[in-house]
């Protein structure tokens, strides 16, 4: 899935509503093309006189970077809870002058909640539902009514395959290592670094196991197995 694109299609869903004909949509997402500071500046410019929407303006939403949580650490996947906040906000002098659009930041809030409970956009989101408070005032932005709607989705990630977890034997300091998955390669490092192929953080590297071999006592041997078609297995480790 990709979090960017559930953003963009939130935005389009409103953007495609005639209640939004005269309110911007804006996607808070910073990128290094377009800093935070940025998309503030977007805001405030829809909020104030310098941009205007079929002529109006005073009043915007913005699509805020979505949160994802776990509340079944015990499925794989994982299986995540998507919570995403659409932010409405209204500059009341401007809005509700000759240049503004005359719908309250309350009525355009609740616009959102209508379009987007019981909505799927497909691919990069289940169904989205209205959170048990769905519509939250927010009193962090004093110049201006600030509301946000809150909402959610259960996102069932298909489970990663691990490769087959390699297995550790020690017979008199001799380390012997062996892994279930025989097109599996098998690296393994002996001073307690990360055992990978590209591993050079540490000044011995991972090294690729190919017959038994001797440590030092009290070292820590990680090893870990790699098949291309697979992601790397569980790290199997040894202190001796």
């Amino acid at each position: 899935m990709s979090l960017q694109r559930f953003q963009l299609d939130l935005a389009a869903r409103l953007q495609s509503a005639p209640a939004f004909a005269a309110i911007p949509v804006l996607v808070f997402r910073p990128r290094a093309a377009l800093t935070a500071a940025q998309i503030q500046d977007q805001i405030n410019s829809a909020l104030g006189t310098l941009t205007t929407q079929n002529g109006k303006a005073g009043l915007c939403a913005t699509i805020l970077m979505p949160l994802l949580t776990t509340q079944k650490p015990d499925l794989p996947g994982p299986f995540l809870h998507l919570q995403c906040t659409v932010r409405v906000q209204e500059n009341v002098i401007v809005n509700m002058g000759p240049a503004g659009t005359q719908i309250p930041c309350e009525d355009a809030a609740i616009s959102v909640a209508q379009l987007l409970h019981q909505w799927s956009p497909g691919a990069t989101a289940g169904i989205l539902s209205a959170a048990p408070d769905t519509i939250r005032p927010n009193p962090d932005y004093k110049s201006l009514v600030t509301y946000d709607v809150l909402l959610e989705s259960d996102l069932d990630l298909p489970a990663q395959s691990n490769t087959a977890q390699p297995f550790i034997t020690n017979n008199e300091g001799e380390i012997t290592i062996t892994c279930s998955d025989s097109a599996a390669a098998i690296y393994y490092t002996t001073d307690g670094s990360l055992p990978w192929p590209g591993n050079s953080t540490y000044s011995t590297a991972a090294q690729p196991y190919t017959a038994p071999f001797s440590a030092a006592s009290g070292a820590l041997i990680r090893a870990a197995s790699y098949n291309s078609a697979l992601l790397g297995s569980d790290i199997a480790w040894l202190q001796l």
